[in-house]
Order: C-alpha cells, then structure tokens, then sequence
C-alpha cells in the first residue's frame, strides 16, 4: 500500500482547489463539480470562487448537494439531477429526513415518486416564468400533490410540503435560484436553461470522481456524511468507480484515491512555500475534508466548524492557521483575523490580495485588517 503523508494530501489539496494564485488556467471547475455551497444565501459562493478565479464558466445557483444551496456550472445541472435523484427514502440517514422519511416509508411512497409529484407541480407553477419565493412556490405547490407529502408544520402553521423533499424536489424541477443581494437571506426560484436529461448511473459515477477530486483521499463515510446518505447507500455510489481507486496510507490511516490522483499525490513537493489565503466560510476547502486530518487540533477544529455561523479560514503554507470575521460599517470594512499562534509580521501583507477582492465582492470602499 502506498504511505503518502499528511503535508502531501494538504499540497494536493491546495492545489486542485485552484489557490495558487500563480498557476496558469484557473477556473474554478474542480470545485464547481461538486458545488461551492452558499451560505447564508448570497455571501459565500460567488466570494470562494472569485477568489480562486477571474475566467470561471457560467454558473447556476441550485439546490443540490444534501439539498443546500451550491454553486454549479450551468451545464452541470442534469447531471446533477440524475445523480441526486434518491428513489428510496431509507438511502436518508434520520437527521435529514426526520420522521417524515419513516412516514413514506410506511405509506409505500418511493421517494422518487414523491420527487417527481412535487416538480411537476413546481413547474407548472412557474410556467410564466417570473421568480417566486421559496413561500410563493410552496402555497401554489402543497394543494396540488397528494396530502401525505406536506405534513403538519408547527412552526408555519400550515401544512406543506416537507422542506427537503422540497429542496430536492426544485432540483427535479431544473428551477435555479436567485439570490437578492441588496437584501439577506432572500432568494427566488426562476426556471434554469433546459438542457438533456443525463443518465443517472454515470452521473453518480462521476459525482463520486468529482468528490475524491476535490477532497483528496477518502473513505465511504466521507462520501455519505458529505451526500448525507446512508453508508449503505454511499457504499453502492462508491462501488460504482471502484475499480479506479487504489488504497493510500496516511498516518497508519487507509484511505483511497482515484488512480488519476496517485502520481500527483507522491509527487507534490509539500515543502514549496505556498501562498497566504483567505477563504470565505463553507468553503469547499473546509466542507469537503477529513476534520481530523485538515486540522488535527481538537480546540483549533471547533472555532473553524462552529455548531452554526463558521467564520472563514486564514491559509499559511496550506495549513489552517487561523480565521477571520468581517465587519461591515457603512462602506468601510473591517477584516479581524484570529490566527492559532502568534503570526508573522509579514501576515498582513501577505493577506492584502484576497482583503482586496473580499472588499470588492462586498463593494466596500475601505479595508482594514486587525490581528487578533
């Protein structure tokens, strides 16, 4: 078995995340396969991927991965729709379906059918046209599908269709998401360009290759926890490529990679001085990533994955050394960075670059970084 260290998988990381600001041809499209998630709606996505590029292919903002909002390339949208198209209710582990998952279950519904029932009632709703909120769509929708899809919500009042069979469901539908910008949190669904329909079996096949792309060397667990699948469900979407993976052993760990991956892995020199980065919270580099391995520090890995509201990450030399939290007065913005250990003098300098297109993504006139 091949022994590949934890500074190699960092570099390789670093690398097919499109951070090195000198490296020719940057677009943005090993992260864009598997989505940049945006969150809260409008703040992260657009932010991760201008800091990785300038040049990006045309984007479409949809629910996907897990049923969150995630950056796409455009064209990406049917695959992803095949691929996430989950027929049976128990391939979801309880904490994302909730009771509402037993329910079908014991009615006979596949949870396809249920899919499909709710997006052909979203696109019937939007036949016009004109964005609807996530409110709108839903009033027009829950009458018109079978009742046992839109159970009793107690915070709403009302009974509509369950929010993540709904999520799914606008996925199904092709409805992309604008997000309003001068207002937070706000957002429309609109119909996305239509496209063909792609086969669903090499979508998740290439789903899968997309994710070992962007995580680096991984376990079936990882696979599940990032789709929000049962392991036994994400154990059927791994065999789907198992013949191109080999196993890698990263500090008495066994991981697998694609054999696409396996020469850059032993090849990357992790010594080479890497650029300083800061990255927006939910960033792929933090969503999609062994914890343990990305920061092994048990107290420096819960300020960087937070119950809720993560702050974005300080990058030195690949490794996580800190975060930071923007503050917002006026125009005038202010960056404060909490570094793990006392930092050089040269960090603010080195952060100024990606300070500047922060800035400009937020409009803000004036930037200022504080060290903690």
């Amino acid at each position: 078995m091949t022994a590949i260290s934890r500074a190699q998988v960092l570099a390789f990381r670093y690398a097919a995340h499109d951070l090195d600001p000198d490296a020719p041809d940057r677009s943005g499209e090993t992260v864009l396969a598997t989505g940049i998630q945006d969150y809260p709606p409008g703040r992260s996505a657009a932010l991760a991927l201008r800091l990785r590029t300038a040049s990006p292919p045309p984007t479409v903002l949809l629910h996907s991965i897990r049923g969150a909002m995630h950056l796409h390339r455009a064209a990406d949208l049917p695959r992803l729709a095949a691929a996430l198209r989950i027929e049976d209710v128990r391939d979801l582990p309880a904490q994302s379906i909730g009771p509402f998952g037993t329910d079908l279950a014991d009615e006979g519904i596949a949870f396809d059918t249920a899919l499909d029932e709710v997006a052909t009632a979203m696109r019937t709703a939007i036949t016009d046209g004109r964005p609807l909120t996530k409110g709108e769509l839903s009033g027009l929708v829950s009458p018109e599908v079978d009742q046992r899809l839109t159970p009793w919500c107690e915070g709403c009042g009302a009974a509509h269709v369950h929010d993540q069979l709904f999520r799914r469901a606008t996925l199904q539908a092709g409805l992309a998401i604008e997000v309003d910008t001068t207002t937070p949190s706000q957002f429309r669904y609109r119909p996305a360009d239509p496209l063909p329909p792609a086969d669903p079996v090499e979508s998740r096949a290439a789903l899968v290759r997309g994710f070992l792309a962007t995580f680096g060397p991984a376990r079936p667990a990882d696979l599940a926890s990032w789709l929000a699948i049962t392991p036994k469900a994400a154990r059927r979407w791994w065999n789907l490529i198992a013949d191109d993976l080999r196993p890698v052993e990263i500090d008495g760990t066994k991981y697998w990679t694609h054999i696409d991956h396996l020469d850059r892995l032993q090849t990357t020199d992790p010594t080479t001085p890497r650029e300083t980065r800061l990255l927006p919270p939910y960033d792929p580099l933090t969503e999609l990533a062994d914890r343990h391995l990305l920061v092994p520090d048990a107290t420096q890995r819960k300020t960087v994955w937070r119950p809720a509201a993560n702050p974005g990450i300080l990058l030195v030399d690949t490794e996580i050394a800190g975060t930071w939290r923007q503050h917002r007065s006026g125009d005038r913005l202010t960056l404060k960075l909490h570094p793990f250990t006392k930092p050089s003098t040269q960090l603010r300098d080195a952060v100024t670059p990606d300070a500047t297109t922060i800035a400009a993504q937020t409009n803000a006139s004036t930037t200022t970084v504080q060290l903690d």
